[in-house]
């Protein structure tokens, strides 16, 4: 008689064994190697910064395979982060391998961590210092306002302690306002736009700069607008008195001033941009006084700069060759000799 198979039995014991696969698997151990970000940061951050804030270090892990899948997961979705003394100056962290199985949520996967390269890191820990500056508007060069109000009024500076020194006894900071925010805006009315907060150009170079809050509300009515715009060439012009214009003859080497830059009124800036038409032109002024000519001096500086409109009128602009307003110009002057009148011929 032939018995039937137990088909129950066969899928029980099939299930059984691979239930003690799938476990087995999990619970294996090995040996992986991978490589991730390690960070430092600081105990107090508010008054501690850390230098280099993070490093690419190689990790020698061992464990189960669910141990290890758990930490290639934690180091996907977070950086491993390292606290620092709260102390001024160099420190080593010694034997990182240690300092990172320590962490809490490594050590929730299971995993051991055998070695890590590099084995040591060394770090610079600058302490900082907080100083409350009172914050002042910095409008835009050409821009002519009133009634200027700023809030907050006061804001709070975080730098290096040792920088911090170099700040006055009454820091100040700048509520700079972009040019682009007053374009177009209508002068007379009472405007509010945002500004960035920043140290004055003489503090420019500090390092590790913080400023609580960036920004502050400007409030301020506009009287003039002016804008600043760079023009590729802009011509010389010599003045000299028309009665000795028979008896010196001056050159000029170079007759023109490349990328200057001009501040003028929006309408003008515009004006003076345009290719449509006739339009003004901006010259530069050199006016030579008689003795000057007969001294045959070799340069002088641009006294001013002028806006010549097609009619022929003009009006005086501020005008300046990287940064200097009153470049110099080199000259040639030359003595004519006067004419020899020719004697009479009996």
């Amino acid at each position: 008689m032939n018995r039937r198979p137990d088909f129950a039995s066969m899928i029980l014991v099939t299930i059984v064994a691979l239930l003690i696969w799938l476990v087995a698997e999990d619970y294996t151990s090995e040996d992986v190697t991978l490589q991730t970000r390690l960070g430092f940061t600081a105990t107090n951050a508010k008054h501690y910064v850390v230098q280099p804030s993070h490093t690419e270090v190689t990790l020698q892990l061992g464990g189960p395979k669910r141990a290890i899948n758990k930490m290639r997961t934690l180091m996907q979705d977070e950086t491993l982060s390292i606290n620092s003394p709260a102390r001024n100056g160099m420190h080593t962290f010694e034997d990182l391998a240690m300092l990172i199985q320590s962490l809490p949520e490594v050590r929730e996967t299971g995993v051991s961590i055998d070695s890590v390269d590099p084995s040591n890191f060394q770090v610079h820990i600058t302490e900082l210092a907080s100083v409350d500056a009172v914050v002042r508007a910095r409008m835009p060069e050409g821009a002519l306002v009133q009634d200027s109000v700023v809030s907050p009024e006061k804001a709070t500076i975080t730098l290096p302690k040792d920088e911090a020194a170099r700040l006055p006894e009454s820091p100040t900071l700048e509520a700079v306002v972009d040019a682009r925010e007053i374009q177009h805006l209508e002068p007379g009315v009472l405007h509010t736009i945002n500004g960035s907060l920043r140290l004055p150009e003489e503090f420019s170079d500090l390092a590790n700069v913080q400023i609580e809050p960036a920004t502050a509300r400007v409030s301020f009515r506009l009287v003039a607008r002016n804008r600043s715009i760079t023009l590729d060439k802009v011509y010389l012009q010599i003045l000299v008195n028309p009665d000795v214009m028979t008896s010196f003859k001056v050159t000029l080497p170079d007759s023109l001033l490349r990328s200057v830059q001009v501040e003028a009124s929006t309408a003008l800036a515009e004006q003076l941009e345009s290719n449509d038409g006739p339009s003004p032109r901006v010259v530069g002024i050199v006016p030579l006084s008689n003795l000057e000519l007969e001294q045959g001096i070799k340069s002088k500086p641009v006294a001013y700069f002028l806006a010549l409109a097609p009619d022929g009128t003009g009006e005086t602009v501020s005008a300046s060759v990287d940064g200097n307003a009153h470049p110099d110009i080199t000259l040639q002057i030359t003595k004519i000799p006067a004419a020899t009148a020719t004697p009479a011929t009996p």
